[in-house]
């Protein structure tokens, strides 16, 4: 869900104006437990800012309060004219602790800036600066299944057993389980936090 300030005549011509010269986000960095590729916060700044600047525009991020076990980003988009546009998206932690609340942040903040702006990720920065003409889809055979790690399925089998939030976080605060959590990779927090996202919109479709 989207903000925005009383007026936005001069900011939506100018985000429309940003986009237009904006191209994809090259994935710049390796998820080894996936064998696959992601675009870090730092491409997508890169990718962002030089059209951002060009149309009078700047953007914030900012983590907020931690709501249920997730923690709030928010991201603004700002024109000279001092009109804005802001939205906040909840990211879950996959651990209480600073290496867990730090991964939650950029992941968070990397997402929802490439949510905010439009912005897709491609496969390497020759197909970022390209012309993204639609064309059709090349047949590709599926990917090989990709394996967790021990603590990642760990954590997995237990997200799966677990009907509510409060379960889930009892879970990962008894101390007999925090071992999984040390020992996850950066790239096992992202793929974590994917799946609690998905497991937290499960529980509550179940709720409803």
């Amino acid at each position: 869900m989207f903000l925005t300030s009383d007026n936005t005549d001069k900011l939506f011509p100018a985000i429309h104006a940003a986009q237009g010269a904006m191209r994809g986000v090259a994935k710049d960095s390796k998820n080894p437990a996936f064998k696959s590729s992601y675009a870090s916060l730092e491409s997508v700044i890169d990718t962002a800012r030089p059209a951002l600047q060009a149309a009078n525009l700047a953007f914030t991020q900012a983590p907020g309060a931690l709501v249920d076990g997730a923690i709030e980003i928010t991201t603004m988009l700002m024109h000279t004219s001092g009109q804005w546009l802001r939205s906040t998206l909840h990211v879950p932690l996959s651990k209480r602790d600073p290496q867990g609340v730090g991964s939650a942040i950029t992941y968070g903040c990397r997402y929802a800036l490439m949510a905010t702006l439009g912005l897709p990720p491609v496969d390497d920065d020759g197909e970022a600066a390209t012309d993204r003409t639609p064309r059709p889809a090349p047949v590709k055979a599926p990917p090989p299944a990709a394996t967790d790690s021990p603590a990642l399925a760990t954590i997995t089998a237990a997200l799966k057993l677990c009907a509510t939030a409060e379960a889930l976080d009892d879970w990962c605060n008894a101390d007999t389980n925090k071992v999984a959590f040390n020992t996850l990779s950066d790239a096992d927090y992202d793929t974590l936090n994917s799946r609690i996202i998905r497991w937290r919109e499960h529980v509550a479709k179940v709720a409803a």
